[in-house]
């Protein structure tokens, strides 16, 4: 973990460059592998650090750069001390394509899946009231979420899959004529 005692600036402009960069830094750090929580620590380290070598006065694109560069270095150091390797699934783009593929996703969920996961991640109910709303046993909530979310994991896959194929076909190729 870095310590840095960040420079006194104006709040609204550091609340600002949080809100920029911080749930684009979180993605980036979940595709590299990273859990959660731990995505949370070294998001927050490298924003911090950022706010310490004045990143926020670099364009946007810069400060992004050098954010998703600063975390990838903490959690790699981090796998390096407990004598892990990360599973990578790198997206180029930060996540952004990988995040409009969910988005369509979720759209294509039936009504009642949909209203799982708006339940549990929008709204942030526990399975508890989620299984006293739907009529359902805690258990049964469990376990329509890991099965909603195997869909979705499928889905984005497969999204991003096929939007990789699509831009690597040459310009006025047919696809469905192409021997």
């Amino acid at each position: 973990m870095i310590h840095v005692i960040a420079k006194p600036q104006n709040s609204s402009r550091v609340e600002a460059f949080v809100a920029l960069h911080q749930a684009g830094l979180w993605r980036w750090l979940r595709a590299l592998g990273c859990e959660a929580a731990r995505a949370e620590e070294h998001c927050q380290d490298a924003l911090l650090a950022g706010l310490h070598h004045q990143v926020q006065d670099l364009d946007a694109e810069d400060a992004s750069r050098w954010l998703r560069r600063a975390a990838k270095n903490l959690f790699l150091m981090e796998l390096r001390r407990e004598k892990r390797r990360p599973k990578f699934v790198a997206f180029a783009d930060g996540g952004s394509t990988a995040l409009t593929a969910l988005n369509r996703c979720l759209l294509a969920l039936a009504p009642r899946d949909r209203e799982l996961i708006s339940r549990r991640y929008e709204q942030r109910d526990s399975r508890a009231s989620i299984a006293t709303a739907l009529g359902v046993s805690d258990a049964g909530v469990k376990q329509a979420l890991r099965r909603v979310r195997d869909k979705l994991r499928l889905c984005v896959q497969r999204r991003v899959n096929l939007d990789d194929r699509e831009s690597n076909e040459p310009t006025g190729s047919n696809p469905r004529t192409s021997p």
